[in-house]
């Protein structure tokens, strides 16, 4: 997200290198990686833009426990957050980079 740059970075670094360990370990460790949208905590509680799906601790933390116990190499909600997350990298980038130019700053 334009807005947060640095941040957004971090979680893709994060992402790709879950990914890259569930299969080097495949078998031997279970690896998740837990991709939230926004969940109310001290974090969120600064934020001064809208926050769509914004859900309770207690709400993720069964949709993470649901998608541990089933593990999921990628437990990312709500589902319309990921959903359009991963929708944004299948378009055309002029077309990503004027919906991403809209979207709040950090």
């Amino acid at each position: 997200m334009p807005g947060a740059a640095s941040y957004s970075a971090s979680k893709v670094a994060v992402k790709s290198y879950g990914d890259a360990l569930r299969g080097a370990y495949w078998g031997r460790v279970k690896i998740n990686v837990i991709c939230p949208g926004f969940v109310e905590s001290r974090m969120t509680e600064k934020n001064r833009f809208p926050m769509p799906f914004l859900m309770t601790s207690e709400k993720a933390a069964k949709i993470i426990a649901k998608g541990l116990a089933r593990n999921k190499g990628v437990i990312a909600f709500p589902f319309p957050t990921a959903f359009a997350m991963r929708f944004l990298t299948l378009l055309p980038q002029a077309l990503s980079d004027a919906i991403l130019r809209q979207s709040p700053k950090k």
